[in-house]
């Protein structure tokens, strides 16, 4: 990929008003709604895309400029490969070793100085610190990727090496990162179905092709699912579903929930895939309709639920059925 230069500082920098320029000196925290991030910054960061090859899907980067001279950068890298599935542990140590030495391969003399695995935020992680070159002037690489929501997020800093105070910086930038719930965002279509049916997908999601009549759409994120599932018969109620459920044992809860002025039966589930030792939970919105049980439900593994919830929460808040 292509590395950015003191020049795209510059240019970064030029874009701040003067006015905003003075309101976000300082350190302050920020939020990163729609990737469930939160994290202590010089100035508030400007969001952007990167160009990465196709197989390895999307790279999105915000990034805040600490205006010295040289200037010191600091990045939050948000990865979302194409590939979906849930990283085995040797997986994880290949991905990371590879991430890492991409880095180094792709800027002016790098060279790696320490690289260590490590546990981030209660996810498998790599720690490491390069020196390069930019313009001419001697800069250092430090960084955290830790492997989380079926691809990678990376807490980055670039400094000049003369900067005796940046170590400091770093840890207090690392230390002050949170995951927080991410945010509902809805696709700019909604999914209709002639019978009447219709939601708001999640924006970002790709729709998949139906695996049987009953699932009327299917969109997934990685490893993440949602799922429109219509029973068909009238007589076919949220009851039943849940009673069905109960009856497999992988019924965690059911109870009434509103969402935009109208009752839903939300019900909480587990299901558990051996090959890659990792529970599952899912959620399911249940409306009664004519055309019997109307679900809208989400699957997340388990440790990472609590982060989606509100993104499988705010698309059945939209559902409308006939």
């Amino acid at each position: 990929m292509q590395i950015s230069t003191v020049a795209l500082f510059a240019a970064i920098l030029f874009s701040l008003t003067h006015e905003s320029a003075k309101a976000e000196q300082g350190w302050a925290h920020q939020t990163i709604a729609e990737r469930g991030i939160r994290v202590a910054l010089p100035s508030k960061p400007l969001r952007r895309e990167i160009s990465v090859p196709t197989q390895d899907g999307t790279l999105t980067v915000y990034e805040s400029i600490e205006a010295t001279n040289p200037p010191s950068k600091y990045s939050i890298f948000v990865a979302t490969p194409e590939r979906r599935g849930i990283f085995q542990p040797e997986s994880m140590d290949a991905y990371l070793s590879a991430h890492v030495a991409s880095m180094v391969r792709t800027v002016d003399s790098g060279k790696l100085l320490t690289s260590s695995r490590t546990i981030f935020r209660g996810r498998p992680a790599l720690e490491y610190e390069f020196s390069h070159r930019l313009e001419g002037v001697a800069y250092l690489g430090r960084g955290i990727t830790l492997m989380i929501d079926g691809g990678h997020i990376r807490l980055s800093m670039w400094h000049p090496i003369r900067d005796l105070r940046a170590k400091d910086k770093f840890r207090r930038f690392a230390e002050s990162f949170e995951l927080i719930p991410i945010q509902f965002s809805p696709a700019a279509s909604r999914f209709a179905d002639p019978r009447g049916l219709s939601f708001s997908p999640p924006l970002g999601w790709l729709q998949q092709p139906s695996q049987n009549p009953a699932q009327v759409a299917r969109y997934s994120n990685l490893t993440r699912t949602l799922q429109l599932l219509v029973a068909g018969v009238s007589s076919y109620t949220c009851d039943n579903f849940s009673s069905q459920i109960r009856t497999s044992g992988r019924l965690k809860s059911a109870a009434p929930v509103r969402l935009a002025d109208r009752q839903f039966l939300r019900v909480y589930s587990f299901e558990d895939v051996p090959k890659y030792n990792v529970r599952l939970t899912n959620v399911q919105y249940c409306l009664n309709s004519r055309l019997g049980a109307v679900v809208l439900g989400g699957t997340e593994e388990e440790a990472m639920f609590a982060r989606w919830e509100s993104v499988y929460e705010g698309a059945a808040a939209t559902l409308q059925v006939p």
